[in-house]
């Protein structure tokens, strides 16, 4: 269950007073708000300390703020709330998303930091900033990461954006909730962005995710695998990273790769013997409007996905403002209302002012208020009457190249108007437009659910007798199977140290000097005499050029005992390599050390003091270490997973190893037997002789 971690703020309105305000589209690109060159754990303090402390916070846990600007006209602001979680006092110190990723080595860190972007200031503003991650195991995973809005975890239900970064740089996407996750004003992909752009600017190492979004019943994951051979979350670099019930890369690959070669001459006949010609004629009919030949089931998809971008949400075939004439209240002539209806388009058609925008991005459609769509067509219309007829008339009308929108903007009340390009659904016949064919995005969706319904989700397991020969039935018959390794990989990670790594070596500054000031040298250490655990990641290590031995010792000593909870008592002695005594401490560091190297130190881990063992926790006392130490359990599934990868498990009773139920016969929704013996232990069980007595 999630710990209950809440920090209660004070209200927005002194909490707001003298804020500076940040571009939502350009927060965190290079250079804004603020030039970040360093480590994670020194770019986060540099943005921080241009953040807004919030009131109110109790104890060690501190918390800031940014107000975000998405738009000026009319103002909408967005709060992204940062959290610094002091892991010693925390309730969990161990981190499971980090053991389900394969982290589970990595040593406990002193802080954790959450990102969030909550749906509703007025809701933290009453019930308190809930930042707590939850370690259920069922399922579908322990933390679910949606685009569209699906499912996070219980306390990240209530953010549009929850991540968290430990303080060595490692980290993870816990929640993302977009339109219909509950978002009045950002949309997924904006979230993603601004996620994908704080990562980047901060220096985050590695980042991961566990891929459950969904759009409506449609799993994304196994949708755009088949349509773009990759999850939704490849566009930001999202790669396969560990497997569940011990599916491959190899093997999820060739599985994509046959559901997206699934021939459409093969699929079309069988889905027409199995479900009659409705599906065969949905297939047909994005292939006529095609411009180019569909030939596989991966290019069917991809090109359905792409049209519903382009298409109108609703059907735009009766809806020529022409009609609006035909109104009684009606009494100018066609002409005065046609140069009106057009005036209203030119102003609705001027982009947004340079300062309304982001530097260096494009002008997009926006909304507009009435008054403003008003003042502006007055300079060309002198009838008032008539354009607040034609404003009254517009709303999903085509003027032109465009369909008038007119929406009630849910914050102000004010009834609001924008464009929306339908060139591309238009062709010019006679001199005069008509509908190219006639079709919505509410329709592709149907027919895009129909056919992931029936050709992926459910697909038909008897085939009719007519249909039960030749290679179509064996495409078929691999479908199911393809399908289930395609959605048993989730585990997701984005390795952002390598573009950081690449970037630091052109400008040599990893390894080298830097400015001729400061040298940059990649050190980690080894503790004499202690668990093999105790083995932290390669960090960077800045020191002046002239620096000596015994000051680059005491800099390591002091970076790993403030990262990592287990090395707090860590005291360096020796730089392996270098010899020890006075003459080695004083000698200077470039003198000894080439430039790019890797430093290794040796030393050795004390004892608390009496009043720091007094505060430890229960599990600080057990010796977690880790972030995934986990006693002795030992997983040893037929699937061949030998580690917890968040998917439900259960304990054999007699040799005491975990595995799937899944792989054991037992499906998701059953309960697990009371006495639960693994495959192994079940034979050998059936192997013993019987004894008549």
């Amino acid at each position: 269950m999630a710990a209950k971690m809440v920090i209660n703020l004070g209200s927005s309105r002194r909490r707001k007073r003298g804020e500076v305000l940040f571009r939502f589209e350009s927060f965190c690109q290079p250079g804004y708000p603020a030039q970040l060159a360093g480590p994670f754990r020194d770019n986060v303090r540099t943005l921080l300390g241009l953040a807004h402390l919030e009131a109110g916070v109790q104890g060690e846990t501190r918390c800031w703020s940014f107000q975000l600007e998405l738009q000026r006209h009319p103002p909408t602001v967005v709060r992204l709330f940062i959290v610094e979680e002091e892991v010693a006092a925390s309730p969990r110190r161990q981190c499971h998303l980090c053991r389900l990723i394969g982290w589970g080595r990595h040593l406990i860190c002193s802080k954790r930091f959450h990102f969030l972007l909550p749906k509703r200031e007025s809701t933290v503003e009453t019930d308190g900033l809930c930042y707590g991650i939850s370690s259920s195991h069922g399922g579908g995973g322990t933390e679910k990461a949606s685009s569209k809005g699906g499912t996070g975890t219980a306390s990240s239900r209530g953010h549009l954006l929850h991540g968290v970064v430990h303080l060595n740089g490692y980290g993870h996407l816990v929640g993302l909730h977009g339109f219909e996750g509950g978002s009045d004003f950002v949309s997924g992909h904006q979230i993603m962005d601004l996620w994908d752009r704080i990562c980047s600017a901060l220096h985050v190492r590695k980042v991961s995710l566990v891929d459950t979004a969904r759009k409506g019943h449609m799993v994304l994951r196994l949708l755009h695998g088949v349509a773009y051979g990759d999850t939704w979350f490849g566009r930001w670099g999202y790669r396969y990273g560990r497997p569940s019930y011990g599916v491959t890369l190899q093997s999820y690959q060739q599985s994509l790769h046959a559901l997206q070669s699934v021939p459409l001459c093969v699929l079309v006949p069988h889905l027409a013997c199995c479900f009659g010609q409705e599906l065969p004629m949905v297939v047909t009919k994005y292939q006529a409007i095609s411009g180019h030949k569909l030939l596989d089931l991966g290019d069917l998809l991809r090109f359905m996905l792409e049209l519903r971008t382009r298409l109108p949400a609703t059907s735009v075939t009766a809806m020529d403002y022409r009609g609006i004439m035909s109104d009684a209240s009606c009494r100018w002539s066609a002409k005065r209302v046609d140069m009106a209806a057009r005036a209203v388009v030119d102003a609705l058609r001027r982009p947004a002012s340079a300062s309304d925008r982001a530097p260096g991005m494009p002008a997009a459609p926006r909304w507009v208020t009435r008054q403003e769509v008003r003042d502006a067509a007055r300079a060309y219309i002198g009838d008032t009457g008539l354009l607040d007829f034609v404003l009254k008339s517009l709303g999903n009308h085509i003027v032109g190249n465009y369909v008038v929108r007119r929406a009630m903007n849910p914050v102000t009340k004010v009834l609001e108007y924008c464009l929306e390009d339908v060139s591309s659904v238009l062709l010019s016949h006679g001199g005069k437009m008509r509908v190219r064919f006639h079709l919505t995005r509410a329709q592709l969706m149907r027919d895009l659910v129909h056919l992931y319904r029936h050709v992926l989700k459910e697909p038909p397991t008897q085939l009719p007798l007519t249909a039960s020969a030749g290679s179509g039935a064996a495409a078929f018959g691999a479908i199911p199977v393809a399908v289930r390794r395609v959605l048993d990989v989730k585990h997701l990670v984005k390795d952002y140290h390598e573009a950081i790594m690449a970037a630091a070596t052109a400008n040599n500054s990893v390894g080298g000097i830097v400015g001729h000031v400061y040298v940059n040298m990649c050190c980690t250490l080894v503790v004499r005499d202690g668990s093999p655990e105790l083995v932290p990641p390669y960090e960077t290590v800045t020191v002046p050029a002239h620096a000596t031995v015994g000051e680059l010792k005491w800099e390591v000593q002091r970076l790993f005992r403030d990262m990592y909870l287990a090395l707090r008592t860590f005291t360096a002695e020796s730089v392996v390599g270098i010899g020890i005594g006075p003459q080695q401490e004083a000698s200077p560091v470039l003198g000894l050390i080439g430039v790019g190297s890797t430093v290794v130190v040796e030393g050795v881990v004390g004892s608390l003091q009496p009043a720091e063992e007094e505060e430890e926790s229960d599990e600080q006392r057990n010796g977690a270490v880790c972030e995934g130490s986990d006693g002795e359990r030992v997983v040893d599934c037929a699937c061949g997973a030998d580690d917890d990868d968040g998917e439900r498990m259960a304990c054999c009773d007699i040799c005491e190893a975990w595995q799937h139920t899944r792989c054991a016969g037992v499906a998701d929704a059953d309960d697990v037997p009371h006495v639960f013996l693994c495959s192994r232990c079940d034979n050998d069980v059936l192997s013993f002789p019987s004894f008549n007595c």
